[in-house]
């Protein structure tokens, strides 16, 4: 059996999941639920081994270093191809295509959004679409629809293709229709979502792109030749890879090409594009309330209540939906939620930070988070994790305060090594190195006090100088190694 390789595209924002999907820590590298494991973890564990090949990530280049992390904790490797500008799936499945051609002439490619859920094994439909594929079609899987979702693409079916079973033809893409078409397009029959999820031969898509899109396939060849290496993957050339056409692959390659087939998938599937997904995936108590967290809920039924790091209670409220995050809260109706997307909008208009990232930030040494910032001073708390170092470098207008909350520190600078126990301090003063590493076997816990010293309109704002830290790191993080 021919080895299928997962690619897993890991461009999106997830606008519509705000506050917790953020531009420096979008959607699919955020929990689904309590056991920590993210959307894109999940989509690593759904195709690894038996007949799965190596997966390859397609990730914005700020975020090349979180998938290095979060595959890491899966103990897995994958080839890391970052993309320097954003181009949509299209773009990036030709790149992955033209990488494991040039590895495997019969390579067949499994493309995967990195930010869906999906109750049930696809591998089976995987397995009956492989003799299709090798015979040069492209095979999309459709979703039995569950309910009329104006926010999903829908395929129709064209009828059996002779010779493959279960293959169908794919008679027509329709792109998002209101809720009234796609009321229609069920009652009919024949209609199935659009799940993102494609199976074909690189060599394919490759010949698609020749004679579909010919200068994409140009652009994304040569950004390919001058990709660097970065890190544990390679970095695709921004000016060539900026020439390609930005378009999904359904509008680029699918909707023009003969070669296109749909495989009816007999499983549970959502993209969890807007809140109310959460809701309808969740397990469900005798109310019909989905929650997690600190959560208080009275005659409240039919809603969706995420609890952060304090107590949320509801009260008298149906149909609503509640997400609570340490800098933000969003309260909406279930039936609204697809409009969040229009709250980021006017959050960026106005250079919000909500929009960039959160309070807390995920680095490789462990986390950081803003207990209180002003005028000259910032108040900030660390985690270590064992092995973890930071590197603190402070500006000549500058100086850190570390007071160690919980563990043992080791701080190291020019003039030596030495540990500190609880309640011991440190003063990183102006133009001053040190490196802060946790070298026990529990987590290390830091406070650090940031303040600006000398005449204020001469002050760079509050925080260390740039280190070597995490390539996704947002402003607040690069301050640190």
């Amino acid at each position: 059996m021919s080895t299928i390789n997962p690619v897993i595209l890991c461009g999106g924002i997830g606008t519509r999941l705000w506050p917790l999907s953020r531009e420096q820590q979008p959607k699919q590298f955020q929990p689904i639920s309590a056991d920590g494991i993210t959307f894109f973890q999940a989509t690593v564990q759904r195709h690894a081994g038996r007949v799965f090949g190596k997966p390859v990530v397609l990730v914005n280049h700020r975020h090349m270093s979180t998938v290095n992390r979060q595959m890491r904790a899966l103990m897995t490797e994958a080839m890391v191809i970052g993309e320097p500008v954003s181009r949509n799936t299209g773009p990036a499945l030709l790149a992955a295509s033209l990488y494991l051609y040039d590895e495997n002439p019969d390579a067949v490619l499994l493309a995967l959004p990195s930010d869906h859920v999906i109750d049930g094994d696809l591998e089976p439909s995987m397995v009956a679409a492989l003799p299709a594929v090798k015979d040069g079609l492209i095979v999309t899987f459709g979703i039995a629809p569950r309910y009329p979702e104006s926010g999903y693409g829908y395929i129709i079916d064209g009828g059996p293709y002779v010779g493959y079973d279960g293959v169908r033809k794919a008679a027509r893409f329709i792109e998002k229709p209101v809720v009234q078409v796609a009321e229609a397009l069920i009652a009919e029959g024949g209609a199935y979502w659009a799940s993102g999820i494609s199976l074909f031969r690189a060599d394919t898509l490759i010949e698609e792109y020749r004679r579909i899109a010919p200068d994409t396939l140009r652009a994304v060849r040569e950004a390919k030749r001058l990709a660097e290496r970065s890190g544990s993957g390679v970095m695709l050339e921004a000016t060539s890879f900026a020439q390609a056409s930005n378009e999904s692959t359904e509008m680029a390659i699918f909707e023009h090409t003969e070669l296109m087939t749909l495989f009816p998938a007999e499983v549970q599937w959502d993209d969890v594009g807007a809140w109310s997904a959460f809701h309808t995936i969740g397990a469900k108590d005798a109310t019909g309330n989905v929650s997690s967290g600190d959560v208080v809920l009275v005659d409240t039924e039919n809603s969706y209540i995420r609890g952060g790091n304090k107590l949320v209670a509801v009260v008298g409220l149906s149909d609503v939906i509640v997400v609570d995050t340490p800098d933000a809260l969003l309260v909406t109706s279930r039936s609204a939620s697809q409009k969040v997307k229009k709250v980021v909008e006017m959050l960026a208009k106005t250079s919000r930070p909500e929009v960039v990232d959160h309070r807390w930030i995920n680095t490789d040494w462990g986390r950081i988070g803003t207990i209180s910032e002003g005028g000259g001073y910032s108040i900030r708390q660390m985690v270590l994790n064992p092995g973890g170092t930071v590197l603190f470098e402070s500006k000549s207008t500058q100086k850190s305060l570390l007071t160690i909350a919980e563990g043992i520190a080791q701080i190291r600078t020019e003039a030596g090594v030495q540990e500190l126990g609880i309640g011991a301090t440190f003063e990183v003063g102006p133009q001053v190195r040190a490196a802060l590493t946790n070298p026990g076997v529990v987590m290390l816990q830091v406070i650090e006090v940031n303040c600006e010293i000398g005449s204020r309109e001469t002050m760079a704002p509050a925080g260390s100088k740039v280190g070597a830290g995490d390539d996704d790191a947002s402003d607040k993080s690069r301050q640190y190694a």
